[in-house]
């Protein structure tokens, strides 16, 4: 692929897109990171939302924008596996914060 007026070395750098560390791509995954957080989370309406979106259109698979499997095939995740692993996380109960997240190293992340 050429493109008039780069350099040839310039343009190589488009012929494989850059996965990870966007700016679309974390803003996907705060999507994903919220739905989860809500799903496990004490607040009934939140937790019947997320509920929703995750598990609402796995049977469909349905491409649509900003769907679950939508946001999963932009973030090269398997719907089912991640739908899975979601349904076996431990609730927060009366918890603000779910038990797995402190040892999970996004607290960590995050503070860093």
């Amino acid at each position: 692929m050429e493109f008039s007026g780069i350099e040839m070395e310039a343009s190589q750098l488009f012929s494989v897109p850059n996965l990870t560390g966007t700016p679309e791509r974390n803003l996907l995954l705060a999507v994903l990171e919220r739905a989860i957080l809500d799903f496990i989370g004490n607040d009934p309406k939140e937790r019947e939302q997320a509920h929703s979106w995750i598990f609402g259109d796995l049977d469909t698979m349905t491409a649509e924008p900003f769907t679950f499997p939508w946001v999963c095939q932009q973030l090269d995740l398997q719907p089912y596996r991640v739908a899975a692993t979601v349904k076996r996380m431990p609730k927060r109960g009366a918890r603000r914060i779910a038990p797995w997240y402190w040892n999970s190293g996004v607290l960590e992340q995050r503070v860093l």
